[in-house]
């Protein structure tokens, strides 16, 4: 009877496995890729990306590879930015992860660089970053861009990114970052506030330790990392199907209990997840105002996004859109300009590789979606962006109690249990 119980519960893994469902037990120690990678850290071997104490990593200054280039100030570019801009142009930043950033492309392929040559009205300064969540980029502008005195901020928001701000070590969230070695800063809310717990590794010395104590270091880093808790870990009985399957089914009635999405694949509104995004969305959106910035949100859909507008399914996003709609923020979602453009197009031609980075024309199309937007809204004159920020803030689409913070000192920072 045992054996028959346990052929079943291996009948049960493979029917799983087919449906994308399948042991994969959270990393209970440093595997020897990232045992290496620290190393490397220590060592201070040239990289284009590297530790940061505040945002977990970030753009070394002054580092370059075969099509990127960072500049002396962080930022992806051939030359240096003046603090302030040339009166006859309006200065757009832009924030996010590797949509934003521009990954798999040279520099002038980016949407950035593109409506830069497109249009000389506009300066556009790149603080994009592979692999940030909306938390970090939030940061860095606070951090960074507010420095560069922009005109318009662009926020960008790659529609994966909602399950980003509630992770901390990015392998806890999924085994293809398994080298991934960089902590990151969390923001949880409490009583209705944004608390802000730092980065578990703030210090080169933090990883010495992490390389020679990971098993213990990877208990406290979890601590606030919701895949965390949603996972398990590998045990010495896992060899059986059913203690396997056990711990599969275990995972999936947490995740129910607590979705980040629908199971009709859109935005679950009550999730933690969403909450968590919209209360980014805002205070970022209100600091670029408190600095007489106009920000434009810009959503970038994913592979998944691609094939659910193609299957005619409501946008999983849609929660978020009517959100921004609610509360008066611009934002444009380049979903539109890619089926405006073609809503055939074979999806190798709009992206490059399995992440679903886009192409050279997929930049194109957001650059054009962009610029047509700045120009019918009249946002190339820098005193009418001014003046349209100042009354924005004034409407209070930023209620004027609300505490934003404006510099790194003024961050709500908490000492999380795991690095106290």
């Amino acid at each position: 009877m045992y054996v028959s119980v346990e052929g079943l519960c291996l009948l049960g893994l493979v029917a799983l496995r087919a449906k994308g469902a399948y042991y994969d037990p959270l990393p209970s120690s440093l595997s020897q890729e990232q045992k290496n990678v620290i190393i490397a850290l220590l060592e201070d071997r040239p990289t284009l990306l590297n530790h940061h104490p505040i945002l977990g990593w970030a753009p070394k200054p002054n580092t370059h590879s075969k099509d990127v280039r960072i500049n002396s100030q962080g930022i992806r570019s051939e030359h240096d930015y003046a603090r302030d801009v040339e009166a006859r142009r309006a200065r757009v930043t832009a924030f996010g992860d590797s949509f934003t950033f521009g990954s798999e492309l040279d520099g002038q392929a980016t949407w950035e660089q593109q409506l830069e040559d497109k249009d000389a009205r506009f300066e556009v300064l790149n603080f994009g970053v592979g692999a940030y969540g909306l938390d970090q980029a939030y940061l860095r502008y606070l951090l960074d861009g507010v420095l560069f005195n922009s005109d318009i901020v662009v926020i960008g928001f790659m529609s994966e990114n909602i399950y980003r701000n509630l992770n901390v070590f990015r392998p806890f969230y999924s085994s293809m970052y398994r080298a991934n070695i960089y902590t990151k800063p969390r923001f949880l809310i409490e009583n209705g506030n944004l608390s802000l717990f730092k980065n578990p590794l703030t210090t080169v010395e933090d990883y010495r330790r992490f390389l020679t104590n990971s098993e213990g270091m990877l208990r406290e880093i979890g601590s606030r990392d919701y895949f965390y808790h949603m996972g398990y870990l590998a045990g010495p009985m896992d060899r059986l199907p059913s203690v396997r399957l056990l711990k599969i089914a275990t995972r999936s009635a947490k995740e129910r209990l607590n979705p980040v999405v629908t199971r009709e694949g859109s935005y679950a509104v009550s999730s933690e997840g969403f909450l968590l995004a919209s209360a980014l969305f805002e205070e970022f959106y209100c600091a670029a105002l408190q600095h007489e910035s106009l920000p434009v949100i810009l959503i970038f859909p994913d592979l998944g996004d691609f094939v659910r507008q193609r299957s005619r399914l409501t946008r999983r996003y849609k929660p978020l859109l009517e959100s921004f709609e609610r509360k008066g923020f611009r934002y444009l979602d380049t979903l539109d300009a890619f089926v405006a453009h073609d809503p055939q197009l074979p999806l190798d031609r709009l992206t490059v590789d399995r992440w679903g980075h886009y192409s050279h024309l997929g930049n194109e199309l957001v650059a054009k979606h962009l610029q047509r937007y700045l120009t019918d809204q009249g946002l190339v004159n820098r005193d009418v962006i001014k003046t349209l920020a100042r009354a924005a803030r004034e409407k209070q689409i930023c209620p004027k109690t609300r505490a934003v913070a404006t510099k790194p000192a003024d961050l709500p920072v908490k000492q999380s249990p795991s690095s106290s």
